[in-house]
């Protein structure tokens, strides 16, 4: 097996240990991204819209 086939290895055995342990890994770009998104919800809540509204654009014929 090759070093890098061994880190893989090694961190799908860690993710499993942590989703067992009812732990998520999560990316720290991942984590920006939603704080930034957080805080756009925050600064103007006005602005987004609902599921039903988003989903009747987006299949409109």
């Amino acid at each position: 097996m090759s070093s890098h086939e061994k880190r893989q290895l090694a961190e799908e055995l860690l993710d499993s240990a942590d989703a067992e342990n009812g732990e998520v890994s999560v990316d720290a770009a991942i984590l920006a991204l939603l704080d930034q998104r957080l805080a756009a919800y925050e600064a103007h809540p006005q602005a987004i819209s609902p599921w039903e509204e988003v989903r009747s654009r987006v299949f409109a014929d």
